[in-house]
């Protein structure tokens, strides 16, 4: 087997006639801790996110955030060092990269996940070490990988688990052919038919030891759906990712469902596995002329594939004013079948004056058995290169009965970068410690 991936390789890598700009997160891993100290998410739910940004898998990343923390997830603006097009035709061939090391600390020091990196550009090649062992190889739209090889690489729509071995990308006009062979003889035959920038269909066949299975996406300006059956299961699994952005209106559609059994192949999230109807629902209306107001209402709904229940969670948020003094208000029904008898207010008030940023806010839960509001007062300070956070708060009004602290900096520098995230929290039974952490440096050379 092992020759038969060299050969493939070989091919690969000789076949093959530039690449494409790395992705930016849309969010970092402050936001995501943030969303879990407010008690928005879940520490499961947190982790399935993580994982996502770690493989840089932002699409999904993004997906899960706007389902979870039903907060908005916007693509983040293009690099300002972006090198044109034609530049980027002819890469130098002198060897660049960098090395990257990532770290997450629980409330008692402990290396809870790391996440290391070196990787080198040279011409056309690119040599990822370290959480991924893989060498790609880009031009004029070829595309050709050996080693450990997964989504992004497959360009899948469904997230897929990490295979070893080898995968070709080849263009003739419209179309796009591939194939993909592994160590465990899984293989796979791909043809892609894109007419226009903004549309495209793609066909995988994929044949496992002891199955086989058929992955169909369709991608316009509405969006992307993708679908992929294993024959012999009683459904197909379907994700669906619709919006449109207008001036005054827009929305966005997210979803996955599927049968009793999930697929051979594929690497979901546990809350997308246990559910087999997962999706979310946003509604966008703005007035820039008045005040640049906002409201949206977002709608959650989740069907555990070993009941018939279904649990809803509907949120709607009102934001308006100027930067300087802009205030919102947001209410959450969290379970809409026990008749919203749980919901959450949270208040706030933003004011921007660059490079400065400040925000108090208080949330406060009602229910059976109402609790004292949350208060929550922030300061940023944000330049080009760096970015200083710090947020205070109050889980029970009063700093006796508690609070937290939580510090971001982030510095994005030649040739050095680094992030810090890391909160320190006080309750009525314990006294104030460290409560997590994040450790990301970055070396460019």
């Amino acid at each position: 087997m092992k020759k038969i991936l060299l050969i493939f390789a070989f091919i690969v890598f000789t076949t093959s006639t530039a690449a494409e700009d790395p992705a930016h997160a849309p969010f970092d891993a402050a936001q995501v801790f943030e969303w879990w100290d407010d008690g928005i998410i879940t520490a499961e739910e947190a982790d399935e996110i993580f994982s996502r940004l770690e493989e840089e898998n932002y699409d999904e990343a993004c997906l899960l955030a706007e389902v979870y923390a039903q907060e908005p997830c916007s693509k983040p603006a293009p690099s300002k060092s972006k090198q044109p097009q034609s530049a980027q035709k002819t890469p130098t061939k002198i060897p660049h990269g960098h090395a990257s090391w990532k770290g997450r600390y629980d409330s008692d020091g402990h290396l809870k996940k790391r996440h290391e990196e070196l990787q080198i550009q040279f011409y056309y090649f690119k040599l990822r070490l370290g959480s991924q062992e893989l060498l790609s190889y880009h031009r004029d739209k070829s595309e050709a990988y050996f080693g450990q090889i997964s989504t992004i690489e497959l360009h899948s729509h469904i997230p897929l688990d990490t295979l070893w071995g080898a995968a070709l990308f080849y263009p003739i006009g419209k179309l796009r052919f591939g194939a993909f062979i592994d160590s465990s003889k899984t293989i796979n035959a791909h043809i892609g038919f894109k007419p226009n920038r903004e549309n495209e269909l793609d066909a995988t066949f994929w044949k496992f030891t002891d199955a086989g299975a058929i992955a169909l996406q369709a991608r316009t300006t509405l969006g992307q759906i993708s679908t992929w059956y294993q024959f012999g299961q009683d459904r197909p699994l379907v994700k669906i990712q619709l919006q449109s952005v207008k001036k005054h209106l827009s929305w966005k559609t997210t979803a996955y469902l599927h049968g009793d059994s999930i697929p051979q192949g594929l690497n979901l999230s546990k809350g997308i596995t246990e559910n087999w109807l997962w999706a979310s629902q946003t509604i966008t209306a703005r007035w820039p002329e008045t005040l640049n107001t906002e409201f949206s209402f977002k709608a959650r709904l989740l069907s555990p594939t070993a009941t018939d229940s279904v649990s809803a969670r509907f949120k709607a948020t009102l934001t308006s004013g100027p930067e300087q003094f802009r205030p919102s208000l947001s209410v959450t029904c969290l379970e809409a079948s026990d008749n919203c008898n749980t919901t959450e207010w949270k208040g706030a008030v933003e004011s921007t004056w660059e490079p400065f940023s400040f925000k108090a806010g208080t949330k406060f839960r009602y229910d059976r058995n109402p609790k004292p509001p949350r208060i929550e007062l922030g300061a940023t300070y944000r330049s080009s290169t760096a970015l200083a956070k710090l947020t205070i708060a109050f889980p029970e009004t009063t700093p006796a009965k508690g609070f937290s602290v939580q510090n971001e900096i982030k510095v994005d520098a030649e040739p050095l970068g680094c992030d810090f995230a890391f909160a320190f929290k006080k309750t009525k039974t314990k006294p104030f410690k460290p409560n997590f952490a994040h450790i990301q440096a970055n070396f460019k050379f």
